[in-house]
């Protein structure tokens, strides 16, 4: 077949052309014109990304996209011309940090005990973002292996409206539970490394042996058949003593199929933390990385959150397009902005979304809102850490 069917309504048909090598989206009708930008925006990812699996009726671009063609995918597609047409968003990338941690790492998100979500909370909250329209949902933060009750989470993700993804350290990635997520229909894996000289990692991680867990973590994966990306908070240092390089070719060495670049962001216990955060030269080093190994025909390819968060594709994803969920039951606009918007065991999740995305600090916002001073200054400095995350009936 070589147009597949993404969209139909009145006056508005997008589909996708398989024609040819490649994979581009049309659209065509009398409202085809009005969301040209849709159209642009997906080709541009599907031309400029060097896909990490190319099957015979099927492209997977990256680890952190649905498959091409698929019904996420088509879900993708039309909540972006929802958003273009009807300034509607949807929760198209929903994160869960619900999960303790057996590491001690120098940065963390986890707040309090981590004490654990209950299943049946957790589940109301994947069928109602479900509803609301996402289509990637990750288990991450702490390491989800040590909730009990993960693979009936995974289990009971619709698969025909998102993807899922678990975040892990690696200390618990062995091989039975590599093929329990591969059997559950996870669709990829992503591994943290902090750096690429193991004694580095293993002390930002706080426990030894922690480098070589991930390593063979990841490993575990790909022999289960999943898609496996190395990850890494990239901070100015990486970057100046040439190690993300380093760390490029640690994921080239153990053969995952991809490596994301996520710019470092000044953490909830940590908010003053600037020092950490990357300056226009440094993402340009990043951003001349990422185009180098996706025009590399062999190795890994790169997602840099700094390309896809600018103003030029998504701008900032937070209260838009993403959406996190905390171990008690409290709702913020991504992993890295410690605002709760509301509470799933109090109110509806489309209540709760619905105050996010009409929250002004959001607005015009074209990349990451942690990264933006004044953002900061006016919203977060003034608590205090005791205080995250903070309640949005105080701002």
């Amino acid at each position: 077949m070589s147009e597949i069917t993404v969209l139909d309504r009145k006056g508005l048909e997008l589909f996708l052309d398989t024609s040819e090598d490649n994979v581009r989206l049309v659209g065509r009708g009398s409202l085809s014109s009005l969301v040209k930008p849709v159209v642009r925006r997906v080709n541009r990812i599907l031309e400029d990304e060097k896909p990490i699996d190319v099957m015979n009726d099927s492209v997977v671009v990256s680890s952190w996209f649905p498959p091409i063609p698929s019904e996420p995918f088509k879900r993708a597609v039309k909540n972006e011309v929802n958003a273009l047409l009807l300034n509607r968003y949807s929760p198209q990338a929903v994160s869960l940090n619900i999960s303790e941690c057996s590491l001690n790492c120098d940065e963390c998100n986890i707040l309090g005990d981590g004490s654990q979500l209950e299943t049946e909370y957790v589940k109301r909250f994947i069928r109602d973002s479900q509803d609301l329209g996402a289509v990637s949902i990750g288990f991450a933060e702490g390491d989800p292996f040590l909730r009990p009750d993960l693979f009936e989470l995974i289990e009971y993700v619709d698969k025909e409206k998102s993807i899922v993804s678990v975040f892990t350290p690696g200390p618990l990635l062995d091989k039975e539970n590599a093929d329990k997520m591969k059997e559950s229909g996870v669709h990829a894996v992503i591994t943290g490394i902090k750096s690429p000289v193991p004694e580095e990692h293993d002390k930002a991680r706080g426990m030894d042996g922690a480098f070589e867990s991930a390593i063979s973590g990841m490993k575990n994966a790909l022999e289960a058949g999943l898609y496996v990306s190395m990850h890494t908070h990239v901070k100015p240092s990486l970057v100046e003593t040439g190690k993300i390089e380093q760390i490029y070719q640690l994921a080239e060495k153990t053969g995952v199929d991809e490596l994301t670049m996520w710019d470092s962001h000044p953490t909830w216990g940590y908010k003053d933390n600037t020092e950490i955060m990357l300056s226009s030269e440094h993402r340009n080093q990043l951003l001349d990385l990422r185009k180098k190994a996706n025009n590399k025909k062999t190795g890994p390819r790169v997602f840099y959150n700094g390309y896809f968060e600018s103003k030029d594709f998504f701008g900032c994803m937070a209260g838009k397009r993403w959406l996190n969920l905390i171990h008690n039951g409290d709702v913020t606009p991504c992993t890295y902005i410690p605002i709760e918007f509301g509470n799933i065991k109090q109110e509806s999740l489309k209540q709760i979304w619905k105050r996010m995305t009409g929250f002004d600090g959001f607005k015009g916002k074209n990349s990451c809102v942690m990264q933006d001073k004044e953002f900061r200054e006016k919203y977060i400095n003034p608590y205090s850490v005791s205080e995250l995350p903070l309640d949005y009936k105080k701002l």
